[in-house]
């Protein structure tokens, strides 16, 4: 691995604004000193990931995840140290004069060959090569502005034009293949191009970063679509199309609208409807529907009238019912899909479409309507139970409530026979995956004392003489004292000796401690003298159970007399028993 010296590492560490680098991944709520969100490592309701701005420091008390913005990035993107430090020195601008073996290879380097490849395309579609192309876009009522902003692109109608020009750039054709874009020819004489004459739509993240491609054919190819294999930087199932053009508007208006492809995403946006995402031609997954619900409180799901349509927004409304998400379901004209009905009808039918969207119970019935009649007893029973199929899986709460009151109405029962109905299909316990269980509580007097170590540096020699990194029965406190005594250089370089610790534990507890603020702790000298008798008490305690056991009553006086000097005199009569 490179050497990247440490004095880079540390300018680009202060350099680096924490808040900035996660409000690009998750949308943060100031709460006085801290900012809070949704943590984006496990699934929860409630936020519990906090950021301290002040320390630079993100702590999630649900799951246990915390540390600086290098472990942020290598936890979220899937970097290594040396990746995540390269990313921001160039989101900064700052030069790494590294020494020592030539740069890894890594997530970095797929990203680069991504916005390599996406560079290509672009030049070609906009070459002699790409007329036909153009103008496929242009039946489509793709202006020339929406192609700029979703940087669409042409794949050469050749064998390995991006691998020639990749290679040309001073890459190889096997790190062309390992970012999807290629494929290794037949007896492993050399490499050939995975998209050829197709039109390139680049996948982005939430953040922008290119992470793979669609491709659309131009002729008569099959598929019609192709999409790039999984990477290390594209899961598929992960990623929302359009996200990152779509996540500001979705944060103001805290709605979301959901299409199924490419090209009913580009024509939306183009209509004026920037909250517009898409699920890349599936039904929506559990990992797009958390990514959702980190910016918005209600999903549109605008789909196709077809068979097909119908069931993926019905698969979607099971993942978004259960993150408690507000839902709309609009059914568009049969033969029309999101983009034809927006270049067709234009925006203002469009809008009206939205407003008359239909909730959970009026979708359900009316596709039930549709398929039977909902003309028998039977028939009612059966819908009925498939819409509490899906309000099993809301929480106790007035949308709850009124969805029940709604659906008794639709089908003239009372509600106490809907009630009766819903508890006779129970409901589920978890609405997602739990956040893993925290580790067992740490003993309190050692943790404030560590943590006040952490947080005031002046502290540290009071502890140094009293107490002995063996002293201390927690695994991980032990370690982080052991750091702390033994570390030479700045604050800034502890602290990232601790984020990046080898033991995952030690992270976790490192992370939370270095959370708090220092205007939390009114007196750290004194409350580092209480917490050093704690735990002197603690250990003659020990002694004294020890000694009366033994019938050593000269040890048990002695011991009774250095509990009174702790304590200051006060002693428990129960400590004079027998």
């Amino acid at each position: 691995m490179a050497f990247i010296p440490e004095e880079v590492i540390d300018q680009v560490l202060r350099t680096s604004n924490i808040v900035e680098v996660i409000e690009g991944y998750v949308p943060l709520k100031q709460t006085g000193k801290y900012y809070r969100a949704l943590c984006p490592f496990h699934t929860e309701k409630t936020p519990s990931f906090t950021v301290n701005p002040e320390r630079q420091i993100f702590y999630c008390f649900g799951c246990g995840e915390g540390g600086d913005v290098f472990r942020f990035l290598m936890r979220r993107e899937g970097f290594s140290f040396p990746d995540a430090v390269r990313h921001l020195a160039e989101r900064a601008g700052i030069p790494i004069p590294e020494r020592g073996r030539p740069r890894e290879e890594g997530v970095l380097k797929l990203f680069e060959l991504q916005r390599l490849a996406c560079d290509h395309f672009r030049k070609t579609l906009k070459g002699p090569e790409g007329t036909a192309a153009r103008e496929y876009l242009s039946q489509r009522g793709v202006g020339s502005e929406a192609v700029e902003r979703f940087q669409l692109g042409y794949a050469l109608a050749e064998w390995d034009g991006l691998v020639r020009e990749i290679t040309r750039l001073g890459l190889t054709p096997r790190q062309v293949e390992a970012a999807g874009l290629a494929l290794p020819r037949q007896g492993g004489r050399g490499y050939y191009d995975r998209f050829r004459d197709r039109l390139m739509i680049p996948i982005c993240d939430s953040t922008g970063k290119i992470v793979g491609f669609g491709g659309r054919a131009l002729g008569e190819q099959q598929p019609k679509y192709i999409n790039s294999p999984e990477t290390p930087v594209y899961k598929k199932g992960v990623h929302l199309y359009g996200l990152h053009l779509a996540s500001r508007a979705i944060r103001e208006t805290r709605v979301a609208l959901v299409v199924e492809g490419y090209f009913d995403a580009i024509s939306l946006h183009s209509a004026g409807f920037p909250q517009t995402v898409a699920s890349l031609g599936t039904a929506l997954t559990a990992d797009q529907v958390a990514l959702l619900r980190r910016y918005a409180d209600k999903v549109t799901l605008i789909f196709d009238p077809d068979p097909a349509g119908i069931q993926a927004a019905w698969r979607g409304l099971e993942l978004l019912v259960a993150e408690e998400l507000g839902v709309g379901v609009v059914i568009l004209p049969h033969g029309k899909d999101p983009d034809t009905f927006a270049r067709e009808s234009g925006k203002d039918a469009l809008l009206t479409r939205i407003a008359a969207a239909q909730d959970v119970v009026d979708f359900l019935l009316s596709r039930a309507e549709e398929r039977t009649g909902l003309r028998g007893v039977d028939d009612q029973a059966a819908a009925a139970r498939q819409v509490l199929r899906l309000i099993a899986l809301m929480p106790e709460g007035v949308r709850r409530a009124k969805y029940i009151q709604k659906l008794a109405e639709r089908l003239g029962v009372s509600e106490a026979s809907v009630m009766a109905e819903l508890r006779r299909l129970g409901s589920p316990d978890s609405a997602g995956p739990s956040a893993p269980r925290p580790s067992a509580p740490l003993p309190p007097a050692e943790k404030t004392l560590i943590q006040i170590c952490l947080l005031f540096p002046e502290t540290r020699p009071l502890v140094w003489g009293a107490i002995r990194e063996e002293e201390l029965s927690a695994s991980p406190l032990r370690s982080i004292y052991g750091v702390l005594r033994e570390f030479r250089g700045s604050e800034e370089g502890l602290a990232r000796s601790l984020n990046h610790h080898p033991d995952p534990l030690v992270r976790q507890v490192a992370a939370e401690l270095f959370v708090r603020g220092v205007e939390e702790f009114a007196d750290p000298h004194r409350m580092v003298q209480d917490c050093l008798i704690r735990l002197k008490l603690q250990e003659v305690q020990v002694e004294l159970k020890s000694a009366r056991e033994q019938g050593d009553l000269v040890r048990v006086q002695a011991l009774l007399d250095q509990k009174r000097t702790l304590t200051g005199g006060r002693i428990s009569e129960t400590d004079y028993i027998n």
